[in-house]
């Protein structure tokens, strides 16, 4: 019923793009599901579920039967966006400078371009007038048929969490956002499926991302004037990028007029990544190999790792902010609402996910490429709209709680023998103290003095009214 909602307001303009396309170019004629390659693309391919493979216990994430759901939590990136300012400028200038005018001769039988002679083929940044912005079925070059737009994303995900999470939902809910457009616009379209479907009243309390806030943000390492980014550069740099020399130089082999350099290359991963958001499907992805794709994605880990992940300490303190909130919201949630959705950067995901120890082995990450690293993929845990929610239910005389990231069910180590193997209340705060003990408080790892340390919107909002203006640049 409600997917026939969602499915039902985009008809109009499903008909309208299929009218403007016209036939199908023939570059997308065989065109192929590319989801495969997401989880190699570094976070910037859309929406993926967390990816147990077959070596992993994958759990069920419906709530327990005979328990009953007390509160939820969530935490979620904005859908599937353009590129930032700085990484479209970098690619348009590629685009222009490196392949627009190569010889259509040439790339006719080319193994790896002959889709830019096509004459329906558009390279997807025409300019960069929608740098940083949300993608939509209005804007997307395909219109209503990009089934990766950030519009549908954010959607998809308000259908399932109305679907899931209903009881929980009352006749007004306080919605949370950063002040960032593609923040805000996907926080928007989340919320009016809950609107259609429940007849909930959604209030959306916009939080000031570009002003230092200290910790009552939903981007608390813009007030942290100390940020070391990343630690341990020299591990980062030490690691192998031929992978990088061999693409550019196997792809000018093969193409005349064609003088890529290896920082060149790099980009191509970008443009795969952002072509799929924007366009729903793209033709320079087929150009990597399986290693290429893997040794991408182990790079962005590594640096993501020691930049805003698990191995930056200062990290863990800024996303204590988020994780002494979920202890709060448990231990004194506000009466009147028992649904706490914000909605943020991946960044400020990573940061959370850093204090709360999901994906910590309290090892470091090498520089060399160790195939059997499971625990810590960031475009894993941070893709496109991704959305980290942690389940609050009761069993009897005993309350649980559990993660659910991208969804799937991701145990506490340690801390998973209850029901859908959660973690036990009392022993879940025994672990958030122990967890909050061992990192150093925000206020003092980032020298605050003279703003909160803390997250009081959830409680103040009704008195405060959060009501940023909304900006197109991020923080």
């Amino acid at each position: 019923m409600l997917s026939q909602i969602v499915l039902a307001s985009l008809a109009a303009s499903a008909a309208s793009a299929a009218s403007i396309q016209g036939t199908k170019s023939s570059y997308l004629a065989n065109e192929e599901d590319q989801s495969a390659i997401f989880p190699f693309l570094a976070g910037a391919a859309p929406y993926f579920p967390y990816p147990l493979g077959e070596n992993y216990y994958k759990i069920n994430t419906s709530i327990p039967e005979t328990c009953t759901l007390k509160q939820v939590q969530v935490m979620a990136r904005h859908g599937e966006r353009y590129p930032g300012t700085s990484e479209g400028n970098k690619l348009i200038k590629l685009y222009n400078t490196k392949f627009a005018n190569l010889s259509k001769t040439e790339l006719a039988d080319n193994p790896y371009f002959n889709f830019l002679v096509d004459p329906t083929y558009q390279f997807f940044l025409q300019n960069n007038a929608s740098l940083e912005l949300l993608t939509t079925t209005e804007d997307s070059l395909t219109g209503a048929l990009n089934i990766h737009a950030g519009e549908l994303t954010a959607l998809n995900f308000g259908e399932a969490f109305t679907k899931k999470y209903k009881d929980l939902i009352g006749d007004t809910l306080p919605v949370f956002t950063s002040s960032n457009s593609r923040v805000y616009e996907t926080a928007k379209y989340f919320s009016s499926i809950i609107n259609k479907y429940l007849g909930t009243t959604i209030n959306l309390q916009v939080l000031n991302e570009l002003e230092k806030t200290g910790g009552n943000s939903l981007t608390p390492s813009e007030t942290c004037d100390v940020w070391d980014f990343p630690v341990h550069q020299d591990i980062v740099d030490a690691m192998d990028t031929s992978y990088l020399d061999n693409l550019a130089f196997r792809l000018n082999n093969a193409t005349e007029g064609l003088n890529l350099t290896s920082s060149d290359a790099n980009m191509l991963f970008d443009w795969c990544a952002y072509e799929i958001d924007v366009s729903g499907y793209s033709p320079i992805c087929n150009i990597f190999t399986q290693e290429e794709l893997v040794l991408n994605a182990f790079s962005d880990d590594l640096s993501s790792f020691y930049s805003d992940g698990p191995g930056n300490p200062l990290v863990k303190s800024v996303g204590s902010v988020f994780f002494n909130s979920t202890v709060s919201l448990l231990k004194n949630p506000p009466k009147e609402y028992s649904a706490y959705i914000g909605f943020t950067h991946d960044v400020n995901i990573q940061h959370m996910m850093a204090a709360v120890g999901l994906f910590d082995t309290d090892e470091l990450m090498d520089s060399k490429f160790d195939y059997r690293n499971t625990v810590y993929k960031k475009s894993w845990i941070t893709p496109m709209g991704a959305r980290v929610i942690l389940e609050n239910y009761d069993c009897g005389n005993s309350s649980y709680v559990r993660y659910v990231v991208n969804d799937a069910v991701v145990p506490i180590q340690d801390c998973n023998e209850g029901p859908g193997f959660s973690c036990e209340l009392n022993d879940f705060y025994k672990y958030a103290e122990d967890r909050l003990s061992n990192i150093t408080a925000f206020g003092s790892a980032c020298n605050i003095t003279n703003l909160p340390t803390y997250q009081s919107f959830y409680w103040d909002y009704q008195n405060v009214n959060y009501t940023a203006p909304i900006a197109v640049q991020s923080y």
